[in-house]
């Protein structure tokens, strides 16, 4: 049976602190944008200066949440390596970011994973603590 390397609890731990907050703040954005779409198409829908006016933060707002769940998708890859998990779990990390309110709760769900997998697969610090109590 092949031998898997271990992973490294302070780096895993490390990602997907980063990786909380970015689904923190991707959780909000995408809240916020669904504000804003609602007032623009919804409440504001009739030609007038309130529909320019959410038209105008749809515009400048949209953009940003491009980008900040650009980076959501880039600390859950990285945390998708750290952790060493399949494609679809990777998958799963994008897809959280998409629905609303979902992110809060995709953070939940990936919080307890890294904490069975950590538990569950040799680490780095289980090898030191081992020697360190051999010797």
């Amino acid at each position: 049976m092949p031998t898997t390397r271990p992973l490294d609890e302070v780096q895993a731990k490390t990602s997907f602190a980063r990786f909380r907050v970015a689904s923190i703040v991707e959780g909000i954005a995408l809240l916020v944008l669904v504000v804003i779409m609602v007032m623009r198409y919804v409440v504001f829908a009739d030609p007038g200066p309130d529909h320019d006016f959410w038209s105008d933060v749809s515009g400048h707002w949209s953009p940003i949440h491009g980008l900040i769940y650009m980076i959501y998708v880039v600390l859950g890859f990285d945390l998708w390596i750290k952790m060493r998990w399949k494609l679809p779990r990777m998958l799963l990390l994008m897809f959280f970011g998409v629905i609303p309110v979902l992110s809060f709760i995709g953070e939940r769900w990936t919080h307890a994973r890294v904490l069975r997998d950590l538990a569950a697969r040799p680490t780095v610090q289980d090898e030191e603590r081992t020697r360190g109590t051999a010797s």
